[in-house]
C-alpha cells in the first residue's frame, strides 16, 4: 500500500495526474485507483462519479496504447467505496476519509469475496455492469475512525 495522505492537496494531484494521464501504468496503483474513485464520490454522484471514472481510465488506457477497461471492476469499486462512504460521518474530512478507504479497500483480491473469478472475467463482466455473484455490496461496512 501507498503511503497514507496527509492533506486534500496530496490527493488532489492524483486526481489531477490521473486526469492528465501523467503515471506510467505501473504508477497507477490500486491505492491511487481508490484515491481517485474516493475523490469522484466525494465530489459527484455515484452516476457522476462512474462516468468520470469510466472516461479517465478509457482515456488512460489508451494515452498508453493498452486495452483492458472493464466497466464491472470498475462501477463495483464506485459502488462499494460509496456505500462505505455514505456510513462515514460528514464532519470527517476528505483526508481521512480518503486514508480509511484505502485502509480498508487496501486489497485488489476482495473483489473475489464478490464475485467468482470466471464471472467477473467473463466478456460480458468486461463489456457490462454485473451484479455481485457471492454476496451484496449494500452490505453494512465496519468504519473505524482514526482516534
Amino acid at each position: 500500500m501507498d503511503a497514507t495522505y496527509q492533506a486534500e492537496r496530496d490527493i488532489q494531484v492524483i486526481v489531477e495526474r490521473f486526469e492528465a494521464c501523467d503515471f506510467k501504468l505501473e504508477e497507477f496503483t490500486h491505492t491511487r485507483h481508490l484515491t481517485v474513485a474516493a475523490w469522484y464520490l466525494a465530489h459527484f454522484d455515484v452516476g457522476g462519479a462512474l462516468v468520470r471514472m469510466r472516461s479517465g481510465l478509457q482515456r488512460f488506457i489508451a494515452h498508453h496504447g493498452k486495452q483492458g477497461y472493464h466497466e464491472t471492476i470498475t462501477r463495483f469499486w464506485l459502488e462499494l467505496i460509496g456505500s462505505y462512504l455514505d456510513e462515514i460521518p460528514e464532519n470527517v474530512s476528505l483526508t481521512d476519509k480518503v486514508n480509511l478507504v484505502i485502509t480498508r479497500f487496501g486489497s485488489k483480491d476482495m473483489l473475489f469475496q464478490y464475485y467468482t473469478r470466471e464471472y467477473v472475467m467473463s466478456e460480458t463482466a468486461r463489456r457490462d455492469w454485473v451484479e455481485p455473484n457471492l454476496k451484496s455490496i449494500f452490505t453494512k461496512q465496519a468504519v473505524t475512525p482514526r482516534a
